[in-house]
């Protein structure tokens, strides 16, 4: 299982990301939209989703991805760090970050080195 301050450190790898208190959670961000989320329980991670990929994520997994209630009318789903496979997370969080970063950014991002 992912540990928070390995997550931690992904995410702040993602070029101009901030780390923001949101309602006592940790928060990333980019040009201030959010684009995760770390949950106080230590083994759910909240991303922004794009598209149907909820809708298939979710029915494809639904032990490792889910949609809470409040979250119905959002392009937010939760991530089960305990059940989700590494190469998948950092793809989703790729995604997520690139879904709110502006173009020039994730261009260039594209063009050189993950982390």
């Amino acid at each position: 299982m992912f540990q928070f301050d390995e997550i931690r450190q992904f995410i702040m790898a993602l070029p101009e990301t901030k780390e923001i208190d949101h309602f006592g959670k940790p928060s990333y961000r980019i040009n201030n939209k959010i684009f995760a989320t770390l949950q106080p329980d230590g083994y759910t991670l909240t991303v922004k989703t794009i598209g149907e990929d909820r809708t298939i994520f979710t029915t494809m997994a639904p032990d490792t991805y889910r949609v809470p209630d409040t979250f119905a009318n959002l392009n937010y789903m939760h991530i089960y760090l305990n059940t989700v496979s590494p190469k998948e997370l950092k793809g989703l969080i790729i995604k997520a970050w690139s879904s709110v970063a502006p173009k020039k950014i994730v261009r260039a991002f594209e063009d050189g080195a993950r982390p």
